[in-house]
């Protein structure tokens, strides 16, 4: 059962690990708007996974990646790869803050999901919330001729990617180390940054060594981030610690704002309002079905 001093140690790996994501966020949005997109993704791939092949050699003693090959590790690889390809795309069309609202529907797409395809049980709340969810993202879309985002669209195939991501993490084999899926992901989306830049016809050239730099530094914090991350959820209170997660969107507001110059229109903003409500309602019909579910359960 966790304690008090559990779930706010899970707090607090959240919230900062939300912080150190929208620094890597803020410098690959920087590093993006001026050289090419799948060039960046490739550098930062290379950092990241140098850093955690010592991670790895460090805490499993050993360079051997056990289970990679399985495919349920391949198969969350491989979303994980479009997932990352998707966001950074849109991360160079799309204000930060609006990005990471869309990126946040992520749990309600999962909820549906199961629903369809896996016949979990959704009650009419929880749908509720869904369609909220739903409501506050088109506002951020805008699908008006005059309006229309179509990288919004883009971002709503990365949490849709995210979602299925998250589905197939649940199915891994309970002994996959952590790292090595991590790793197994980063190579994926280093590969597919390669794919992308090729299919997209870059003009790769030699990164100047600020900008390298850069990404170097911003593999370091999505490195930290992804290991704060995994920690929140450990032997906590899932729906305590979970909403948490909306702190992105403060994060990304204040870097929006004060690195690009960025402020949400007024429907983005209802539209936010709405996408973190629904949120926050779904977990808490969560936490709701799962009390119901154990009280059901006979005590042996």
């Amino acid at each position: 059962m966790p304690t008090y001093q559990d779930n706010q140690r899970g707090i607090i790996a959240l919230i900062t690990g939300c912080a150190l994501f929208t620094v890597n966020d803020t410098i690959t949005k920087i590093t993006a708007l001026t050289h090419p997109i799948g060039e960046v993704l490739v550098v930062r791939g290379f950092v990241c996974l140098a850093i955690l092949g010592v991670a790895i050699a460090i805490v499993q003693r050993t360079l051997v990646i056990h289970g990679a090959l399985h495919h349920t590790v391949l198969l969350r690889a491989t979303l994980d790869s479009l997932a990352n390809v998707t966001f950074v795309v849109s991360l160079t069309k799309l204000r930060l803050a609006d990005l990471m609202a869309i990126n946040l529907m992520s749990p309600l797409i999962v909820t549906m999901l199961l629903a369809f395809f896996f016949k979990e049980q959704v009650g009419w709340r929880r749908w509720t919330a869904i369609g909220v969810g739903v409501g506050g993202m088109l506002l951020i879309v805008k699908p008006s001729p005059a309006n229309f985002n179509e990288w919004a669209l883009l971002a709503l195939a990365g949490a849709c990617f995210s979602a299925v991501r998250d589905i197939a993490t649940r199915r891994l084999q309970p002994g996959t180390s952590t790292l090595s899926v991590t790793f197994i992901s980063l190579v994926g989306t280093t590969i597919a940054g390669s794919i992308f830049g090729l299919l997209a016809g870059e003009d790769w050239k030699l990164m100047p060594a600020e900008y390298t730099g850069l990404l170097g530094l911003a593999a370091v914090f999505l490195t930290a981030g992804s290991a704060l991350a995994v920690a929140a959820f450990r032997n906590v209170d899932v729906s305590l610690v979970a909403p948490f997660r909306y702190s992105l969107l403060i994060w990304s507001g204040l870097s929006g704002y004060f690195v690009f110059g960025e402020i949400s229109d007024r429907l983005s903003i209802a539209g936010t309002l709405l996408i973190v409500g629904s949120g926050l309602y779904a977990l808490h019909r969560e936490r709701v079905r799962q009390r119901d579910i154990a009280s059901r359960t006979p005590v042996r």
